[in-house]
């Protein structure tokens, strides 16, 4: 090689050096072609498993419950999963339903006791007073902020009457 490199020639494709946008292409297509065979290759070890989670669980459970079922020195991510599975549905190789949005999770009802509980041993305190109190309790909002705005406590309030908590 270094021969070569004092001989003024160096390795690596002369193309893509310049940027050839065919052999770009080229390269693009034989990398697309093998990502494809992989994924045919091993599909049947973990696709069943992905009809069965899918789209109940969101892609990061899937995911982990393959676990190292993927090449082994590269793991599933969520990424990784829902791009491959992706793929097979834009082929045909998989049904459209397993790339449906996971529903939502339900929100915990601790938190509807607690505001229940607050506003109930004393009915005058305010939206901001009750905000301040669930931020001392470190409880966190709907959204995971630890910063509550008084539309969140009036909306979970509100969810407490439907309920009849309160």
């Amino acid at each position: 090689m270094r021969a070569a490199k004092a001989r003024g020639r160096v390795g690596g494709n002369p193309a893509l050096k310049r940027r050839d946008p065919e052999a770009i292409a080229q390269l693009s297509a034989i990398r697309d072609r093998q990502y494809m065979a992989d994924l045919l290759a091993g599909m049947e070890a973990w696709l069943p498993k992905v009809r069965v989670l899918r789209p109940a669980n969101s892609w990061s459970k899937v995911a982990k419950s393959l676990g190292r079922l993927g090449s082994p020195d590269q793991p599933w991510t969520a990424d990784r999963l829902s791009r491959a599975v992706r793929r097979l549905v834009a082929e045909g190789l998989a049904e459209p339903v397993l790339i449906e949005p996971a529903p939502r999770k339900p929100p915990k009802d601790d938190i509807l006791l607690v505001i229940a509980g607050i506003k109930g041993a004393d009915p005058d305190l305010s939206l901001r007073t009750i905000a301040a109190r669930l931020e001392d309790l470190r409880f966190r909002t709907p959204r995971g902020g630890t910063t509550w705005s008084a539309s969140s406590v009036k909306n979970l309030l509100d969810r407490t009457k439907q309920q009849g908590l309160m």
